[in-house]
This record gives C-alpha cells, structure tokens and sequence, in this order.
C-alpha cells in the first residue's frame, strides 16, 4: 500500500535530455575519429609506395656492387653512362629510377667513389640509397 505523497522510484530508461546529450557528444567525437582514419588510409598508400621505391634502390645499388666485384667487369665499370636512367623502371610503372656516381675522391690512400641510386614516384619523396665503392 502506498502513501500519499510517497514518491515513486524512477522509471528505467533515458529522459530526452540525456538521449540528447548523448548525440551531441557522440557526433564531436565521431568527426575527429573519422577523419583520422581518412587520414591513415591515404597515409597507407604513400607508405606502400615509400617501401617500393626503397626496394628498387636497394635492388639496383646490389647489381652496382655485383658489377664492382664481378672479374668482368670491376671498379672501373662505374661509370653513369653503364646505367641509364629507368624511367618508368621495368614492371613498376610509376617509378622511376636513376644513378649518380661522383668523381674518384682519395682518403688515406684509398680511392672511392660515391654512387648514389634514386627512386621517385608520385606522392612521396624521392627515396636515395648511397654508398661508397672503394679500389679493393
């Protein structure tokens, strides 16, 4: 038996206030999390072009220190001329690829020369891969 004036205990449930507030807080959140993730799928793909590129540097740096060691043909096949520009690089068609060898330097009686190999491709920066190539 009640009372009067007893109160009731609540009803379960949400008042409209509190469904109100709960939107609003739920939509600023949810604007900033979307576009991060915008921002990280664009991002995925540079990645994966940035990957490539440092591949085929490194690729074409390894057929430059096989030339070096070959018996065929050694230090004095590196020269630019043996190594055009790729542009596209085989196979990998929005890449392009280049080596430069920098004139014979002298260290402590050694002589060495600079090869550097660069691979670029739309959306990243060029990718560089250098290395010093030595008379022994």
């Amino acid at each position: 038996m009640r009372r009067r004036g007893a109160s009731r205990p609540p009803a379960p449930g949400f008042t409209l206030i509190e469904v109100v507030l709960i939107i609003v807080i739920a939509g600023v959140a949810v604007l900033p999390l979307s576009m991060l993730f915008a921002n990280a799928s664009i991002r995925s793909g540079d990645a994966r072009n940035a990957t490539v590129a440092a591949q085929l540097a490194q690729a074409k740096m390894e057929e430059i220190a096989a030339d070096k060691n070959s018996p065929m043909r050694g230090f004095a096949y590196l020269v630019a001329a043996n190594y055009p520009a790729e542009s596209p690089v085989p196979a990998f068609s929005n890449y392009n690829r280049s080596v430069s060898i920098a004139p014979d330097s002298t260290y402590d009686g050694v002589t060495f020369r600079t090869v550097s190999v660069t691979v670029s491709c739309p959306n990243i920066a060029p990718v560089t891969v250098s290395t010093w190539f030595t008379t022994y």
